[in-house]
Order: C-alpha cells, then structure tokens, then sequence
C-alpha cells in the first residue's frame, strides 16, 4: 500500500508541476492529417509556447481532430499519449520524451514513413560504410553514408521487415514496430565464420569477396577475405582489384590500376578522403595502402556520380579502419618481404577509438629469393642490366639497399549522439640506393668496365581531419580539411670505360617530382519528401606541382611547366528520385572554376536503372569529366624514367577531358550472379613527350636527346561481363572483358591511327575459392592476348669506309608489334587455428604454377647494341624481352590476438 501511494503521490506531483508551470493559452485549431511537427512550428508561432523535441520523435506522425477553446495542457495531454510521446515541463519549456505506448506492436500504425538508423559492426563498434538496408521482397534500398548512418525511404508501414547485408558479414533482419520506427535504429553486424552447419544457408551469409549491382560500374570489395587469394608474398589491395572485369591484371610485378584501358593516372584514389598521388611500393611490385589499415573498398570503373572529379577514368574510394570502440586487439603479419602490425582500441569508455598500423619490408636486411627475383626483373626493365654471357653479373648487382615502409593512424570520437570527429594520417616511403660495376672480359682480360649508380626515393603523405553531423533523420553533413603531398626524386647514371680506364660513354638522367594539395571538402545529404535524395556540396584545391626531368644535362620539358600552382573551386550536385516504383533518375552536375586555364568546366551526371524484377535490373548513365592535374608521360627507349605530375595550363598542357556512355543489366539470384556493361569513352587532351637520341655533331660516336611534344586523344569501348556463384564454402567468378583502344597522337606516325599502348582486346580471369573451417584454398587463372609494342625506328651511321660508327633512335617513327599472351595459373593454401587468446592462418602462395615464362615488353638492347658497333660488327639483336616472374613461392603468417 506504500508503494502504491508513492507513485500516485508521484503522479500527481507530475501533472500538477506541468499544469502549474504551462502558460494559460486557449487552442482552437483543425488538423487534417497535419504532421506533428507542423502543430509543433503552429504553437511556436502563434501561441508562443516554447517546445525542444527531438525531429526522430515526430518524424511521420500526423494529428487530426478539431479542437475549440482547448487549454494548452488538455491539447498536449489529448494529441500526445496516443502517439507514444510524453512531456515534461522545465522553466516554462515543454520538452518531448518518449513515453509508452498501449499498443500492439504487430498492428501498424503508420504507413509510408522514412526510417533512420546507424549500422555498426557487433564486435569493434565500428560504424560500417556502404552497408545496404531494404524492405524485406523489396530489391531497392538505402546505403549507409562514410558514418554508418542511413535514410530509408517509403517503407511500406511501421511493421515491415528490414534487412540488412555487408560484405564479409552476416545478413541481418530487423523487424519494426511502432515505437522502434520512431527512434534511430541501431544495427549490429556480425562478420562472417565458418562453419559446417552452415554451409547449407548460403541465403544468411554475405562473405563474397565482391559485389554489384548497387550503381553502374560499381564494385564492393570485402577486405576481410583478400587473404584468400595467392599473393606476391604480401596481402595486396590492387592487386586484388587486378581480377575484376575491365581492371587489367596481366602483369604479376605492377600493382597499377589500369581502369578500362586508361593509365593509373588517370584514377581518383582515396583514402578517408585524401588523394594518394602514387599508388605502389618498390617501383609498382606492392600497393601502397596498408591492407590492415582499410574497411571498406568502393571501385567505379566509369560513370562516377559527381561527388566525385578531378579525374576521367575510375575512383577507387578507401575508408580506413575506425578502431575498436569495444576493447583492444592486435594483429601481426609476416611474409618473405615485409612484416606489419596493427593496434586497434577504445578511447574515454567507447566514445571514441584509435587504429595504428605499421609495416615495413627488411629486404635491406634479409634479401630473400622472392626480392632478388623481383629486383632483378626491375632492372632489366629499367634497361639497367645487359644480359651478354660476358658480362660478369657478381652478387653486388642484386644487393641493393632497398626498404619501403608505411604508417596509418586514425581517431574517431563520437563527441555527442549526432557528432563525430575524425582524424587520418597516412604516410609511405620507398628508398634505393645502388652502385655497382659491370666488367666485360675476353679471354679473362678486361675490355670494359660499366659502372652504374641509381638513387630513389619516394614517398606519400596525406592528412585528413573531418566533422560530420547528422542534423536530423533527413539531413547530414561533412567538412574535411585534407592534405596530400608526393615527393618523387631519381638520378641514374652509367660511366663506360675501356681497357685503359678512358671515358667511351656517359649517360645521365635525373628526375624531380613534386606535388602539395591541400583541401577543402563540404559534402551534403538530404532526403526531400519520400522519393528524392540529394547530395551536394563543394571541394576547394590549391595545387603545387614540381617537375624536373633532366637527360644528359639538358632539361626535357618546358620550363613553364617546371613550377606549377593554382587554385580549383568544383561545385556539385545530384538527386537521385524514383520517377515510378521500378524507374529511378539520377541528374546531377559538376561545375569547376579555375584559373589555371582560361575555360570553366561542366560536367553532366544522367543516370538511369530499370528495376525489371526483383532479381534483374537495366541501368544506363552518361557523363562528362575533367582532370586538372595529371601525369606528364615520357617515352625514351634508353631510359626508365619515371612518370611526373603536372597542372594544366592554356598552352601544351590541357585539362584532360572524358565522355562515358555505359549501358547494362545485372542478375542476382540464390547465391548467382551476372553482371554484363558495355562501355565507350572518349579522352581528348593527352600529351606525350617523345624521347629520339640523335647523333651528336660535337661528339662522334655520341647522341644527344631530342624531346617531340604530342598531343593525342584515345578511343575506347568494350564489354565487360562478371559472373559470380556461391554455393556452400565455395564461391568463384569469372570475369571477362573485350576492349578496343586507338590512340592519335599528332607527331607519331603522321598522326595516324594507332592501337593504344594498354590495349587488350581480350582478358580472362578465373578466381576460385573454397572456405572450410580449418583451410582456405584458392586458385586463380588468367588469360590476355598479346599488348602492343611500340618499336622505334633505328637508323646506323656509317664513316667513309662503310663501316658502323654509331646509330640514331627515331621514336616518332613505330612499327606496331603485338607481344605473346599472356596466361598464368595461382594457387594458395593456409591452415586456420583459433583458441581463446588468438587466431590466425599460416600457408604458402605460389604465383605461376606451371611455369610460364610471360613477356611483359620489350626495351631497347642498347648495351648490346653499343658493344657491337665498338667491335665493328653489325648489331643483330636489337631488342630483348623482359620476362616476368617464373615459378615464385611465398609463405606467410597472420596472427591475431
């Protein structure tokens, strides 16, 4: 009996303190079907109450009734209790709560209403980008923003089904009603294990390593599962992309992106937002990103919305890992090259965490086979190592001082419910340093002596701070203040001299690239009624470039191009809006203002997708982009010299311009899929600086460089086709891409018609991968037919006695070759353990199994070429093949605690 007369003793307390503390107002208003928080703006207005609410508590409750000469207590007491809300009064101000509901909670009351919600991972607390979240038999959906947080439109009733997928993770199903569907929902994912029992529920798993379908030419990558695959000794992010449909992948020592026949350059690649200028360590052999360091992996190989610009091909948009919000853990990894480490934890009880990784190569320390096999194939690419049975190749030619190393740290603090801040730091780093001699006998007796002395280094640098705020369940935004930096320095130099220690040939190349940009990013996202949702926002660079390229003394460009800086204001925006229940339109524009030409840009956005069935769709887009800063491409067959980064100017250097048209379909069904695009595109404003070698008139025997600019366009369409299947423990994919790219380029061959350097007319690329609950199998197979060499004019230099005293190299004038194709075959293997302290896999990778010795190019045979002409004869072999890798092993180690 007490108790009972506390709580109505507290009850009355209650009800007396409102109706002591509202202000005497007398209501007289009709609602019909008038949202809640438009009553709400009504008492503001007209009545001057004072009301604080959260916008999720009224979102899609509407009030009827006519009410006359009503007090202001009765109104709130008779329209809020039935909807699930409650309030209390504080210094004169009504605050909303949310109170209990008597209701069944099977039995809708609400229909057609948006829910709002974050999607996080169950075990670290991390928030979980490009998650998809829709109605239960509904194909179309939301996809969670870089925070985890999502808007899902016309859900059908406060009862409906949701579910919700991510890549390496469990499906989720949540199940509404009519109090949670008021209320930002809260999703946790489970990632993805193995299991026996579940080998016969394919439709609850989501572990495939990619996905599609969700835009056109967009490819979701899940990061938990790259070490399923054979690698070159260490966990490879691009590589890994190298097996996707219209990514060119048949070249096991280059971690390039090659997007639909265009140059890595040519890709927007992002990290937390952040542009990383070079994308590989040891001069193309590994990525540059830090496996352990990424969470999510979006690729679009064309027709990017426009968020994104500043590039002409695809966008390769990175989220680094967010930490642990929950507790601590540690990783380990170890391969034949490099080890790494990674640390993620909570900050103040979870309101925030931190991610550290670390990895560093020793082959400055330990030079395994692997890195003597791969720095060997550097060098004769590089045109830096003969290969006459003569010459006598000592162990210093593969003992080079050679280290990359790179760092990741990133902090995220949820500063309240709607706030996140967070900060990325990222940074990597390549040194080489070599000097060595190459001694030519005959009959033991030295005839000359080659020394060659190279110097690299390189490195990435990019910082990104950003505040994002969910304003409301319709509203988000983000601002970031974004730094990237790349610095690229290499000199190369050979000294021949003869039996007496004179001086027969120098040659010299150096080469300076620097690039500093920083950024401002604000970026938006609004839900407007039910059907459109909008993205717009702005981007701010000023960009530094420096770019040296110095050959036997003489600089090889311009020199207003050396120093470069200006400003690129980009204006965006885009509504993607269902037009019918299966038809949706995507329009959108990106306008870019510049003073470094004296043009301004825009570029359309037109989409289109055709939801035909639940498990097939039509899609459709078209756009236009522009590319300001860009890579200076140097064509000279004695040398290795490396691409530089350059700004557009209103002279020889033009913004790069591009046209998509991209047209498909894509099927999914239990565990199948087929994806299948055509695709053109049209690149205007290329240029190429070709690299001839003439004959000295001041220095018989001696040639001197002779750079031609060329301004070119490319031409290029193809198909690519994707076809995925999972059953069980396994899943595979075929991909399969036939592409034709021209090139013109106004000083080579008359300007003629040419095949493009990277085209292949076809690629075949087999992934197969079975997961059991102790081993991990995987095998891939790769086909591509032969790529185009370009081989140069040579012209020999006869004295009067018709005998061979030098040669000249015309690079303007090609002979058009194709190269053998290309096919190899990987296999991998790991053994899993796991106790209550840690968990990992341990296994073996071996690259080319059967042992197929592919041609990568060809180079110029320029020693050989120069020992004949010394001796008098008749050069033969004028080129030689650079072979990639042969039978290659690689163990590996991953520990985690």
């Amino acid at each position: 009996m007490r108790k009972y007369s506390c709580i109505l003793l507290f009850i009355f307390s209650s009800c007396l303190l409102k109706a002591q503390e509202l202000p005497v107002i007398s209501i007289s208003e009709r609602f019909d079907n008038t949202s809640l928080s438009k009553v709400i703006r009504l008492l503001k207005n007209k009545y001057d109450v004072k009301i604080a609410y959260d916008d999720a508590l009224v979102t899609g409750i509407t009030i009827n009734g006519t009410y006359t000469k009503e007090s202001l207590t009765d109104f709130l007491d008779t329209i809020l209790p039935p909807k699930g809300i409650d309030y209390q009064v504080l210094n004169g101000k009504i605050i909303l709560t949310p109170g209990t509901l008597n209701i069944n909670l099977n039995t809708p009351s609400l229909f057609d209403l948006t829910v709002f919600g974050i999607v996080t991972d169950a075990q670290t607390g991390e928030m979980l980008p490009n998650a998809i979240i829709r109605v239960s038999g509904d194909n179309r959906g939301a996809v969670t923003n870089k925070d985890g947080y999502f808007a899902l439109t016309k859900v059908p009733s406060d009862t409906s089904t949701l579910e919700v997928s991510y890549l390496g993770y469990e499906k989720n199903t949540i199940k509404l009603d009519p109090v949670k569907s008021k209320k930002t929902i809260r999703i946790s994912m489970a990632q993805s294990t193995v299991d026996l029992a579940e080998f016969t529920v394919v439709s609850l798993r989501s572990d495939n390593l990619i996905q599609t379908g969700g835009e056109v030419s967009q490819i979701s990558i899940n990061t938990n599962n790259l070490t399923a695959l054979p690698t070159l000794g260490e966990i490879d992010i691009f590589r890994s992309l190298q097996l996707l449909p219209g990514i060119s992948g048949t070249d096991e020592t280059s971690s390039d992106l090659s997007i639909r026949r265009s140059p890595s350059s040519h890709n927007l690649v992002l990290l937390d937002g952040f542009t990383i200028y070079r994308l590989d360590h040891f001069f193309g052999v590994f990525s540059a990103i830090n496996p352990d360091a990424v969470r999510d992996i979006q690729v679009y190989k064309g027709g990017f919305g426009a968020k994104y610009g500043g590039r002409v091909s695809g966008v390769v948009d990175i989220t680094g890992k967010s930490g642990n919000f929950n507790e601590p853990e540690f990783s380990l990894g170890l391969n034949l090259l490099s080890a790494r480490m990674s640390l993620n934890a909570p900050l103040n009880q979870g309101k925030g965490a931190i991610h550290f990784s670390y990895r560093r190569a020793f082959t400055d320390i330990i030079r395994s086979n692997l890195f003597k096999d791969l720095y060997k194939n550097y060098r004769e690419n590089s045109n830096q190592l003969t290969s006459q049975n003569n010459n006598e190749q000592n162990e210093d030619l593969l003992r080079p001082d050679f280290k990359f190393a790179d760092v990741n740290l990133k902090v995220t603090y949820n500063v309240s419910k709607k706030d996140i801040l967070s900060l990325s730091l990222y940074r990597g780093n390549d040194e080489l340093n070599t000097n060595f001699d190459q001694i030519t006998r005959n009959n033991n007796v030295i005839v000359s002596t080659e020394n060659t002395d190279e110097m690299a280094d390189w490195n990435n640098l990019g910082i990104g701070a950003i505040w994002s705020r969910n304003w409301s369940s319709r509203y988000y935004s983000g601002l970031q203040l974004a730094y990237s930096a790349h610095n690229f320095g290499y000199g190369f130099s050979t000294t021949d001299r003869d039996e007496n220690g004179q001086i027969t040939r120098e040659f010299s190349a150096n080469r300076l690239n620097e690039v500093d940009d920083y950024q401002l990013n604000f970026r938006n996202e609004l839900k407007i009624k039910k059907r459109h949702n909008l993205d717009f926002g702005l981007n701010l660079s000023s960009i530094e470039t420096i770019n040296d390229v110095v050959i036997d003394g003489e600089m090889q460009q311009p020199s207003s191009n050396r120093q470069q800086a200006g400003d690129i204001l980009a204006l965006y925006a885009s509504d993607k809006f269902r037009l019918t229940e299966k038809l949706s339109l995507d329009l959108g524009f990106r306008a870019s203002i510049t003073a470094l030409t004296d043009e301004n840009y825009f570029g359309r956005r037109l989409g289109l997708d055709y939801q035909v069935s639940p498990t097939f769709k039509l899609k459709f887009l078209n756009g236009q982009y522009f590319q300001f800063a860009r890579q200076l491409f140097y064509d000279d067959p004695r040398s290795n010299l490396q691409d530089g980064w350059i700004l557009a100017d209103d002279r020889l250097f033009q913004a790069l311009r591009s046209e998509h048209i991209i047209g498909g379909f894509n099927y999914s069904k239990s565990g199948f899929s087929l994806d299948v695009e055509y695709y053109q595109k049209q690149i205007t404003g290329l240029v190429e600086l070709t690299v001839s070698h003439l004959a000295n008139p001041n220095r018989p025997g001696d040639t001197r460089p002779i750079t031609t600019v060329s301004n070119g366009e490319d031409e290029i369409h193809g198909v690519d086709v994707l076809v995925q299947q999972k059953i069980g423990p396994y899943q595979g994919w075929l991909s399969y891409t036939y592409s034709k790219a021209n090139s013109i380029y106004s000083q080579i061959n008359n300007g003629e018609k040419l095949p493009s350097r990277l085209d292949q007319r076809n690629e075949i690329k087999f992934v197969h991968i079975l997961e059991l609950p102790k081993f991990n199998f995987s095998a891939t197979f790769l086909y591509g037919s032969g790529k185009p060499f370009y081989r140069p004019e040579l012209m020999f230099i006869e004295n009067g006695q018709g005998q061979i005293i030098n040669y000249e190299i015309l690079n303007t004038n090609k002979t058009i070759e194709r190269l053998p194709a290309y096919h190899r075959l990987d296999l991998s293997a790991a053994v899993k353990f796991e106790n209550d302290e840690l968990r990992g896999d341990f296994g073996i990778s071996i690259l080319n199994v059967y042992n197929h010795l592919n041609i990568q190019s060809r180079r110029l045979n320029v020693n050989a070429i120069e020992r004949t002409i010394a001796n008098g004869e008749v050069p033969q072999e004028l080129f030689r093949d650079i072979v990639l890798l042969d039978f290659t092993p690689s163990l590996f180690l991953n520990l985690f605690f």
